[in-house]
């Protein structure tokens, strides 16, 4: 049995489809059909059967895909231990972020290159930086989120708080200490309806409340209140730093978010994934004011 067929093997588990393995593995999806096929070969049984848009495990599937887990996991502690890994250094890492604001964090991954120069990261912003983790779209994650998933490893970098905030020149048409529903509100679109500061919204404004627009993302939305459109809740490490804006409410408690860097939970995390957790956590920690915590 091939170990290098096993890898595309597991790609094509993980991804649910030949296209969303070949995606991961850089290879063409008839690359991973022909692997897949010279597995099921050498086993001499069918390892997927097709359903409706994806593939499920057979049930010499599920076996092969369990005992091929523990192989993945023998190979990587092994190279950790031979000291091979330390060539990937020089390879490719994806690090999810979510949409708008992973931008804000490309000086923290700056550190990254500065002390690993052979190591080239892609950023993937995405709505879900979480869900493209586990899809194996990405080998690291960048998470604003409350917990991390079973399935994942976390490591815990601090909270993050939200306030409201005004721009200077929205200040000089209405009053900081003016009742909530008197101000302008920047909203979320649809995209963004079920998020935890539209969900906020929905529960303490009124209707009538005013809501010029609504955005999409973080950087939309700081923009939109740089541009005295209205006020909004924003992210207080990043916030507090620009002195166009103020914030004119405490932090709102129940907004608040923990940071966190994430990777696979069911194999070791390679040279490049350990490398970035112990190059860029104290670099965030540092950023929103916390404690790095494992």
């Amino acid at each position: 049995m091939n170990w290098d067929d096993l890898r595309f093997f597991l790609a094509a588990v993980r991804a649910r489809t030949y296209s969303g393995a070949a995606a991961e593995l850089g290879v063409n999806r008839t690359t991973v059909a022909r692997r897949v096929g010279q597995l099921e070969q050498s086993v001499g049984r069918a390892l997927f059967s097709f359903s409706g848009n994806h593939y499920q495990l057979t049930p010499a599937g599920e076996e092969l895909y369990q005992h091929a887990r523990e192989l993945e996991h023998f190979v990587g502690g092994l190279e950790g231990k031979l000291g091979l890994e330390e060539e990937q250094l020089s390879g490719q890492l994806r690090i999810a972020a979510p949409l708008g604001l992973g931008p804000e964090f490309v000086p923290e991954l700056a550190v990254l290159s500065t002390t690993y120069p052979q190591l080239q990261w892609e950023l993937v912003n995405t709505l879900d930086p979480i869900a493209s983790l586990s899809q194996r779209k990405a080998d690291v994650a960048i998470a604003v989120s409350n917990h991390c998933p079973a399935h994942l490893k976390g490591h815990y970098l601090g909270e993050l708080q939200r306030a409201i905030y005004a721009s200077k020149g929205y200040l000089k048409r209405v009053a900081a200490d003016a009742e909530l529903a008197q101000h302008h509100w920047i909203g979320w679109g649809r995209d963004l309806a079920q998020s935890q500061a539209a969900k906020w919204m929905s529960a303490n404004l009124p209707a009538t409340v005013q809501r010029p627009a609504e955005v999409n993302s973080w950087q939309a939305l700081k923009a939109a209140v740089l541009a005295g459109v209205g006020v909004a809740h924003l992210w207080c490490f990043l916030a507090d730093a620009d002195t166009r804006l103020q914030r004119i409410r405490p932090a709102t408690t129940e907004l608040s978010m923990g940071l966190w860097l994430m990777r696979a939970g069911d194999m070791p995390a390679n040279a490049r994934a350990r490398a970035f957790e112990a190059t860029v956590a104290p670099a965030l920690a540092a950023r929103i004011g916390a404690d790095a915590l494992s």
